[in-house]
């Protein structure tokens, strides 16, 4: 045979194996397609779009909010742009988000819903009816029936009588002349209250994602009215913009956001109950949130919710701590019962806001710091895992101590100028000034801070933050701690001279 004959049949037989690899590395194994076969409903959960459920208990319908196509678009988008992506990551869509659009707009308990679908896709039948009766087997009248959209149309399945031996009934497909014999357990997924497909998880925003908070207390009088507390947010940092600009304290604004990611509706009030009844007209406090995209959110704090008594404890047991108290609350026009502090929250006085750290900046954080004392000024650089003072390689130790000591000083008090005064708080020449600065990234911009140390006085260690217009009381022993800490990282000797770790 000829070379080039050769060469051209085994060109063939190449093209032929490729041709037969690719075609069936897509067919499903044998062991699939005896599963697929016990399948009632041959669809994949993940191209779902829409679902219909009709039984006794009403009619409801929900839909996805976003195709799987678009999400896999926007990440790819995403991509190009990392920036944007860290920024959105709080509000990126997700394939498994729902809304409910019959009988009530809501966002859909994506939970619910995707175990609705898992029970859904996953039935199987232990039998088949070749050419059922419908209306002997109930499909004519069918105690359930589910409609399934997909981007190739509409898939009815729809729940018939129950099988005399019990615990099965009867299923069927519209378009297939047979019926298969089900699990009843498909039952308690599709026979539900419509208003139990709601989302109890009422705020899912990332921190990132909020602009601004606004807390308003109940309104006080006309002589002694309430200015309300605002928060802005900027890369997960919360500052004080009203009624004073100042740095927001880190613990409140972390249960501020604690307190709203935990927002759940225990129950939905859907009876036409008086809101003035509730405590809601006027509310005692109101939560909005604005955020950098969308729409905000105000969330209404109304009166406590009668409980019955606690059961009594029993003997010999520890007592446990009684639950947070139930309220009513409202978001737009949907009320309901919950138990959260956000009233608690929005009562604080705005003095309570302000910051009481020292630093706005954890230890892992900082970058560089220049510290100046009485004798001279030393600059402290990262340097992998350890640090450079100067030009020299010491320990992560001493610095790291150092800066504990500093970024976890809290004042026991903030004082005006005038209270400073009255306390003999005469500043005078520091004792310790530190200059700190982080790291900026995903496009953040790095942060600085200066922070001023003067010698203690009776009632603290008075402290100055650059951007605050408040005195700092420090407790009275912390300048002497971080002095001492600092005198740690002036000795410790450079790495390589007997300082090796």
């Amino acid at each position: 045979m000829k070379p080039r004959t050769l060469l051209i049949l085994l060109t063939v037989v190449v093209a032929l194996g490729a041709f037969i690899w690719f075609y069936e590395r897509k067919l499903p194994s044998s062991e699939e397609r005896t599963e697929n076969a016990k399948k009632v409903v041959a669809l994949k959960k993940e191209d779902i779009q829409a679902v219909t459920l009709e039984t006794a208990s009403g009619k409801v319908s929900f839909e996805r909010t976003v195709s799987p196509e678009a999400v896999e678009q926007k990440k790819d988008g995403d991509k190009k742009d990392q920036k944007d992506a860290e920024g959105e990551d709080a509000q990126a869509p997700s394939a498994g988000d729902w809304k409910l659009v019959q009988p009530m707009a809501a966002r859909a308990d994506a939970f619910a819903v995707d175990g609705l679908l898992d029970a859904l896709t996953g039935l199987q039948k232990s039998r088949t009816l070749e050419k059922v009766d419908r209306a002997a087997t109930g499909l004519d009248k069918p105690r359930a029936t589910i409609r399934l959209k997909t981007a190739d149309g509409e898939t009815v399945l729809r729940l018939g009588a129950e099988v005399p031996t019990g615990g099965e009934l009867i299923a069927g497909v519209d378009g297939q002349d047979s019926a298969a014999v089900v699990s009843d357990s498909i039952l308690t997924q599709v026979q539900r209250d419509p208003g139990s497909w709601r989302d109890k998880q009422l705020f899912r925003a990332g921190r990132d994602a909020i602009s601004r908070i606004t807390l308003t207390p109940a309104a006080g009088t006309a002589t002694a009215p309430i200015s309300p507390v605002v928060l802005a947010q900027k890369d997960g940092v919360f500052r004080l913009e009203r009624p004073f600009a100042d740095r927001a304290d880190r613990d409140e604004s972390d249960d501020l956001y604690a307190d709203l990611s935990g927002l759940t509706a225990e129950k939905f009030i859907d009876d036409p109950r008086s809101p003035a009844d509730l405590g809601l007209q006027p509310p005692q406090a109101v939560v909005d949130v604005a955020f950098a995209k969308g729409e905000p959110l105000r969330i209404e704090i109304g009166g406590p919710v009668a409980e019955a008594a606690p059961a009594p404890q029993a003997p010999g047991q520890p007592p446990e701590p009684p639950p947070q108290a139930m309220v009513y609350a409202r978001i737009g026009t949907q009320l309901f019962e919950t138990r959260t502090r956000l009233a608690q929250t929005a009562l604080l006085p705005p003095a309570d806001w302000r910051a009481r750290g020292l630093s706005a900046f954890e230890v892992y954080q900082v970058e560089s710091a220049t510290v100046q004392d009485a004798a001279m000024s030393l600059r402290l650089t990262r340097a992998g895992t350890d640090w450079k003072r100067g030009t020299e390689t010491i320990s992560y130790v001493p610095v790291s101590d150092f800066l504990f000591a500093v970024t976890g000083a809290k004042a026991d008090r903030l004082l005006t100028a005038a209270e400073s005064q009255a306390l003999g708080a005469d500043l005078g020449k520091p004792a310790l000034t530190l200059d700190l600065e982080t790291k900026g990234e995903g496009g953040r911009d790095a942060g600085k801070e200066t922070l001023t140390l003067y010698p203690a006085i009776a009632a603290g260690t008075p402290a100055r933050v650059n951007g605050r217009d408040v005195v700092l009381l420090l407790p009275g022993d912390k300048l002497q701690e971080i002095q001492g800490k600092w005198a740690e990282v002036k000795k410790a000797r450079p790495l390589g001279e007997g300082g090796k770790k």
